[in-house]
């Protein structure tokens, strides 16, 4: 066997310390060790062995440091010589990871690990290192084994002791400390947050955090109420920490706020991405919580009547959840009560039974995500009255007086008293008359979601009716069960409508229908006969006639409340009728009035939403966008899912066109939850790209990103439009967070989609598409293929004589022939700065140009300078070979410097690009041997930052020339 090559093992060393944690990076770090071992080069070997305790800290199982850190000791006290200050460090760093694993490890004696850690305060304390880092884990064993003086003690100890490079970063001093105060502490929600704090801001990071604050985050923002907060560190933070192995338990403390925040589904659906967790040789503690978080889904499942869900779990197959829980259960107890026997007591396992006894929080979190739809809760009954006849029969009677006086009053909620009727007769088992019945099996009709299911519960209510001698009534519940049928069969809806009017109008001859049954008939039969026509040849040429008649027939009875409610259906019917817009509105806006007029909310806000929507058709978005808000005012407290989903996501898409981001966001929010509830696929798509817009646009990200891949998943795929701009969305997004190449694949998908469908309006956002692929593709590499994609977006703006976006993409196309041709695409790439330049100039002096337009001229043209100047220094450097550039010889780069500059500074002041022009002259100046003239444009840039709100700038042009004089 050939011997190893320590070249190539100390190239692996170096190549490992930048890869991302995971077991292919472990698994090449062991073969490093048997390698060097194989050598003997004790100090290859002694890195070799410092870089796997580095992987293995960050590797699912954090556990197997363990051995490696024991030789690399033995090492060290054998032949320190062999250790230099980078492997000493690391080693005496490691001391708090051995402490840590040995914690989670139960087979680990409490006495080594005490051990153990006076060995770390014994070697800290020889080498000079300050006892805050010991101080720290003796703190985390104490929350360990439920030692709260210790804790206390360990804390205090923590405070006296001075930081020093041992201690751990400040984001997980902080994260760790928020950790033991809110689990060890009652009311500590507040405190934890405090704590939290500057992790969560931002103001201190590293490799796990904010991921792990993000996750810790969310109960106790739950529990002080900051919901919005705890939606947005939910969906922020668990795409941070989505599928990584080395971040198991912060994966957990996402599934555990789901499952207790009516988010159940989203509980399931984690886990479901991470099934293969089950069969990973974690450690210990990282096991318990995965059971920990399964137990209690489950128990959540089960007691939403969803025991047979199917669940991915161990063994790479479905469990039911009920199967799941009994596995997970018995071995996360088995793990408890190793924990136990080694620490003496049963704290352990009453902490892991305080996560799996959880109860929900009151208040559901809605995600925007989509949500599992519910049954309607069973209405309740006093459970004593079987106990008392006469106390039983008056509160029936009292449930059926009710539901009378509902329907007299046209309530929307008559269903519900006539169900709280049929729980009652239920309840004291008392067989109510044929009219009571027929009354609830239309309230079941109502209450029904499966389309068979409202049309069975209408004809068991006109047999009903029939048989107790409500003819009218039997008529009404006939009429909407032909509007459930209507487009499935219009020839028998049309006959069907022409029938029942003739029926009503004969019991009306007879005195045999009330006036309220024989209009609501004849409303609802023409409205089934226009239903019928949506799927068949046009609508009756007299039915707007009829329509028009009628209602004049109902505005001759102001004083009955139906009357006006019947009025907005056939002003709603004849708008849709009507084919001359203005018309169309005047019909909306009456409707609208008459709905006001019968104080009928859900009338209001139907009305509103209709008229909001031919208002938004004919562009006037601001007063549709009012008009939604009185609708939303108008629906309630316990509104009607359908016509609330409609509301809300109308108030998003106007709020879009203001600009108005968070108002956006919490009305698409409200509307994938009225819509997921409804069972509305489609609309909830729209509702979470909306939402995903709108977090786009308050910069957030990292939100967006969930609730757009969502939304992709249920769009249809003739929503061309907004697929495209999902993929769009998603690319930008991806890019911005540092992952190129997920959002190359969005925008190839989006672009293929493009280039096959014939729509104009597509045309803008393929440019944008074009362009932002090619960047990304740049960026992974894929240089050939950017270029294709860069020609093609200068081609297409030329198409759309778009200036800003051939601009844009005219530099990026000469930047990247830069990189693949090198030297030789100079000259076409300062042809190209030129061009640009010519063109960008000529609008300027366009009279007949919008303002508008000169101005992002203007932009463009600086920038083009600025990026001109660029080129023109490295062509020139490149010519002027190992001497390097002279002070004379650059004279065309700092012309155009001065050009780009003078453009930037024209009023108003582009400062930004203003700022960076000056700063890279300066910096130019300086590095071609001429610090003088370098102070000189300082010194003038201070004087056109002299305004105090452009203090910032100045600053940095101050600290700048400090630097060029002190040099």
């Amino acid at each position: 066997m050939a011997t190893p090559d320590p070249d190539a093992i100390w190239r692996l060393l170096n190549e490992a310390r930048f890869e991302e944690a995971s077991e292919a990076k472990v698994a090449a770090l062991e073969r490093a060790v048997e390698a060097a071992d194989a050598i003997g080069d004790p100090e290859l070997l002694n890195y070799a062995l410092s870089g796997l305790v580095d992987a293995y800290e960050f590797s699912r199982d954090s556990t197997r440091i363990l051995v490696p850190f024991a030789r690399l000791l033995r090492n060290f006290d054998a032949r320190p010589e062999h250790f230099d200050a980078y492997l000493i460090r690391s080693l005496y760093w490691t001391f708090k990871w051995i402490v840590d694993k040995m914690i989670e490890q139960p087979d680990v004696p409490l006495e080594s690990i005490e051990h153990w850690l006076q060995e770390m305060r014994r070697r800290y304390a020889e080498a000079g290192h300050s006892m805050h880092a010991p101080a720290a884990y003796e703190m985390q064993l104490a929350y360990h084994v439920g030692d709260y003086d210790r804790v206390a003690a360990a804390i205090e100890a923590l405070g006296e002791a001075e930081e020093d490079d041992m201690s751990d970063c400040t984001a997980c001093q902080y994260t760790a400390l928020a950790t033991v105060v809110f689990y060890a502490e009652e009311n500590a929600a507040d405190a934890a947050m405090e704590m939290l704090e500057p992790v969560l801001s931002g103001e201190h990071a590293c490799a796990h955090e904010p991921h792990y604050a993000l996750a810790l985050s969310l109960l106790p923002l739950v529990e002080l109420g900051r919901l919005d907060q705890a939606r947005a560190n939910h969906l922020r933070g668990y795409q941070m920490c989505r599928g990584k192995e080395d971040m198991v338990h912060i994966t957990t403390l996402h599934v555990e706020f789901c499952a207790l925040t009516g988010n159940e589904h989203r509980a399931l659906e984690i886990l479901g991405e991470h099934a293969r967790f089950f069969d990973l040789d974690l450690g210990v503690r990282d096991r318990q919580r995965l059971l920990e978080v399964t137990v209690l889904t489950c128990r959540r499942l089960a007691a939403l009547g969803l025991a047979d869900t199917a669940m991915p779990g161990p063994d790479g197959r479905e469990w039911t959840a009920a199967e799941l829980l009994d596995r997970a259960e018995a071995e996360r107890a088995a793990i408890c009560a190793r924990f136990d026997a080694r620490n003496g007591n049963d704290h352990h396992s009453t902490m892991s039974e305080c996560v799996i006894d959880s109860t929900p929080y009151p208040q559901p979190i809605h995600l925007g995500l989509k949500e599992m739809r519910t049954k309607e809760p069973a209405l309740e009954v006093a459970p004593d009255l079987t106990a008392d006849p006469e106390a039983a029969g008056l509160a029936l009677d009292e449930a059926i007086d009710a539901a009378y006086a509902a329907y007299d009053d046209c309530s929307p909620d008559t269903w519900k008293a006539w169900l709280k009727v049929a729980a009652l007769a239920e309840a004291l088992d008392i067989e109510l008359i044929p009219e009571h019945r027929a009354e609830i099996a239309h309230a079941e009709s109502a209450r029904a979601d499966d389309p068979a299911e409202v049309l069975a519960g209408l004809l068991r209510a006109v047999e009903l009716f029939r048989l107790a001698e409500q003819p009218g009534r039997a008529l009404v519940a006939e009429a909407f069960a032909l509007i459930h049928t209507a487009d499935d069969d219009p020839a028998a809806a049309r006959a069907g409508a022409a029938r029942i009017t003739a029926d009503a109008l004969a019991l009306q001859s007879e005195s045999r229908i009330d006036d309220r049954s024989l209009h609501t008939s004849q409303v609802l039969a023409m409205r089934a006969e226009y239903v019928a026509s949506l799927t068949s040849e046009a609508p009756a040429a007299d039915l707007a006639d009829r329509a028009a008649a009628l209602e004049a027939e109902l505005a001759a009875l102001p004083e009955r409340r139906y009357a006006h409610i019947r009025r907005c259906d056939l002003l709603d019917l004849r708008a849709r009728l009507e084919t001359d817009p203005e018309a169309k509105t005047a019909l909306l806006r009456a409707g609208l009035d008459a709905s006001r007029t019968a104080g009928a909310g859900w009338a209001v806000a139907r009305s509103s939403a209709d008229l909001a929507e031919q208002l938004g058709l004919a562009g006037d978005h601001q007063a549709a966008l009012e008009h939604t808000r009185e609708g939303i005012d108008a629906l309630g407290d316990e509104p009607a899912h359908t016509i609330a989903a409609k509301l809300h996501l109308q108030a998003a898409e106007f709020g879009m066109r203001a600009g108005d981001h968070a108002a956006v966001h919490e009305h698409a929010l409200t509307a994938s939850v009225h819509c997921d509830a409804a069972g509305l696929t489609i609309p909830g798509a729209v509702a979470r790209h909306l939402m995903g817009v709108a977090l786009i646009g308050q910069e957030r990200r990292e939100e967006a990103v969930p609730l757009l891949e969502a939304a992709l998943d249920d769009l249809p795929d003739e929503q061309i439009w907004r697929i495209c701009n999902v993929r769009f969305n998603l690319a930008e997004c991806l890019d911005k967070l540092g992952e190129p190449r997920p959002g190359v694949e969005h925008g190839l998908a989006a672009l293929a989609l493009m280039e096959t469908a014939d729509e104009e309006h597509l045309v803008s956002l393929y440019w944008d598409t074009l362009f932002l692929t090619g960047e990304l593709l740049e960026k992974i590499e894929e240089l050939d293929h950017a270029l294709e994609l860069y020609t093609r977006a200068v081609e297409v703006a030329e198409e759309l004589a778009d200036l800003t976006s051939w601009t844009r993409s005219s530099r990026a196309r000469a930047w990247l022939l830069r990189r693949l041709l090198g030297d030789a695409a100079f000259g076409e790439g300062l042809q190209t700065m030129a061009q640009i330049a010519a063109r960008l100039h000529a609008v300027r002096a366009d009279p007949n140009a919008s303002e508008t337009v000169r101005e992002a001229a203007r932009f463009e043209l600086g920038e083009t300078y600025r990026q001109h100047a660029q080129l023109t220094f490295q062509f020139l450097e490149s010519q002027a070979g190992e001497p390097g550039l002279r002070r004379d010889e650059a004279e065309p780069v700092l012309d155009l410097q001065r050009r780009a500059l003078a453009v930037f500074r024209e009023a108003p002041l582009l400062l930004e690009r203003a700022s960076l022009t000056a700063h890279q002259t300066m910096w130019l100046l300086s590095e071609l041997g001429d610090p003088t003239g370098a102070i000189e444009v300082g010194e003038e840039a201070l004087n056109w930052l002299a305004s105090p709100d452009l203090a910032e700038a100045r600053e940095g042009f101050e600290q700048h020339l400090a630097d060029l004089r002190q040099a």
